[in-house]
């Protein structure tokens, strides 16, 4: 209650334009995108959309250390890495610092109902803010045309979101911006890995993450089936040791630093199994063949599931044979 009561206090401000078509040919806009790393790659639509209204607009996201190693290599946009939003209390003084321009517009990606995202609008005091919340705050203009968004993808509520704002509607893909990596290249080619498919249980919260036993029973049906599979294993998994000696026998194991690290690896299989996280999105950029496995009350809601041409979806608590259709992985499918 106490940050909504303050974030409440933030947007109380106004806009000073009521439509893009009233700011400048080379606008300053910027995108607050102090959130998850799938969240980030579900918005390039927005950046899409600006890019095309205005080809040398000075497009700027803020973004946290959560989401900055997937921003810096996006060559559409210049960036402003902010501190963890517990930490939202420094922002102004460091956004102060950063800008020297008038920020022409701002784009909400997300709730405004928290310090770390109401105190951006609050500090660079944008002539005009669209975005998400459009209808729920008076410092976000609402768009001129209605639109709707039920049980449709991320990527396609931001499309048409900005078609409403009179924006040229975009694409509604998620979109990916990878690195050089020397390291996962070599460690591909010391692994001898070929033809394989990636493999990720772990998600932001354990319950929408998969069990030791439940791991083991995946990559072996897969492996019966004749596939070869990766284990991708981050580095932050606290177990790490036991997660690597149980799945070994049944799967081969990579062991990422980063999200950078993953998206290589992604981009060169054959296929993807993942829980619900930025994997899947990863995926569905490069169209790869996707299961994607969720809580039960979100097999309905399309909003993350994968887009991929080739995909299948599973409950996390289903059984294996239920949810793992790996006949998506065939070339003849």
């Amino acid at each position: 209650m106490l940050k909504k009561f303050i974030s409440s206090i933030f947007n109380r401000r106004v806009n000073k334009l009521s439509s893009i078509n009233s700011l400048p040919e080379k606008p300053n806009v910027f995108i607050n995108a102090t959130f998850q790393i799938g969240d980030y790659f579900a918005m390039s639509p927005i950046i899409e959309a600006v890019k095309a209204k205005w080809p040398e607009a000075n497009v700027v996201v803020l973004c946290t250390k959560k989401n900055e190693d997937v921003v810096k290599y996006d060559t559409r946009v210049n960036y402003i890495c902010l501190p963890k939003e517990r930490e939202w209390y420094k922002y102004p003084t460091i956004l102060k610092k950063k800008i020297n321009c008038n920020v022409d517009l701002l784009i909400e990606v997300s709730s405004i109902e928290k310090p770390h995202r109401s105190i951006v609008g609050f500090t660079l005091k944008p002539d005009l803010t669209i975005g998400h919340d459009c209808y729920q705050h008076s410092c976000i203009q609402n768009p001129p045309i209605q639109f709707d968004n039920d049980n449709i993808s991320k990527p396609e509520c931001w499309s048409k979101l900005m078609a409403a704002y009179g924006f040229t509607q975009p694409p509604a893909l998620f979109k990916v911006f990878a690195k050089e990596n020397d390291k996962m290249e070599m460690l591909i080619n010391s692994k001898n890995l070929k033809d394989y498919l990636i493999f990720n249980p772990f998600a932001s919260r354990n319950s929408r993450s998969l069990s030791i036993k439940k791991s083991i029973d995946i990559l072996t049906k897969l492996k019966n089936d004749g596939f070869n599979c990766v284990f991708i294993l981050p580095s932050y998994i606290k177990n790490k040791d036991v997660w690597e000696s149980k799945l070994a026998p049944v799967s081969s194991v990579c062991c990422v630093d980063s999200i950078q690290d993953a998206i290589y690896l992604i981009e060169r299989s054959k296929g993807v199994i993942s829980v619900d996280t930025a994997i899947i999105h990863i995926a569905s950029a490069y169209n790869i063949p996707t299961i994607g496995l969720f809580k039960e009350s979100q097999l309905e809601c399309k909003l993350w599931h994968p887009q991929s041409s080739k995909k299948h979806v599973g409950a996390l608590t289903g059984n294996v044979e239920d949810i793992i259709n790996s006949r998506i992985f065939t070339t003849n499918e």
